[in-house]
């Protein structure tokens, strides 16, 4: 039965039903209240529809029963950062302004990611995140803050992007959507090697 309520709860934060998300996890807990990837997503469920208390409540939880979970870790200190911020929106507070994503001709690309990991793992993503990347043969894959593998950039533009890279040119990479089966990120070149002074990033 667990397993089957962690599918639908992983689902609705997918779909970005909060409502439900928080009514799925609250029945995980009740039958195990140290499950920790149910205390996660319904802290990030009251976040989402700005109760913040409760956040914050859920994941100090998650903190006594593993002191070091990642998750919790950067979702508390988000929350201790945006309290402190006077007069502003928490909820607003937790993303990356929308400057992120301003979008400039032959520096920034929008991309949806092939070869994804599992929705498990997807759906403990934001929309702003930073992401990085890890350069391979063929492909240029993407990471998340704990190293963990996400997708992969399509292989035409995988090519350009690691001859860019191997070269000298830098860039930044953040969570643009996120979806069950779908991931996009916005990349933004940072920097360009004089190799590539009068080349675009992107068509």
């Amino acid at each position: 039965m667990t397993a089957e309520l962690e599918d639908q709860a992983i689902k609705a934060a997918l779909n970005q039903n909060w409502p439900k998300a928080i009514e799925i996890n609250k029945k995980i807990l009740k039958e195990n209240p140290k499950n920790i990837a149910a205390l996660n997503r319904l802290g990030r469920a009251f976040w989402e529809i700005g109760q913040i208390e409760k956040a914050n409540k859920t994941y100090k939880k998650v903190i006594k029963i593993d002191s070091f979970n990642p998750i919790a870790n950067k979702n508390l200190k988000r929350l201790t950062q945006a309290k402190k911020r006077v007069g502003k929106n928490l909820k607003n507070d937790f993303t990356h302004s929308g400057k992120v994503f301003l979008e400039e001709p032959g520096k920034t690309k929008l991309v949806r990611l092939t070869r994804l990991n599992s929705p498990d793992v997807l759906s403990e993503l934001d929309s702003g995140d930073p992401v990085f990347f890890l350069v391979k043969k063929r492909f240029v894959s993407i990471l998340d803050t704990n190293k963990n593998y996400l997708g992969s950039i399509p292989e035409d533009l995988s090519q350009r992007l690691i001859k860019f890279i191997k070269g000298g040119n830098q860039y930044q990479g953040f969570v643009r959507s996120v979806e069950r089966q779908k991931l996009e990120i916005f990349i933004r070149e940072v920097s360009r090697s004089k190799k590539f002074t009068d080349i675009p990033s992107f068509s």
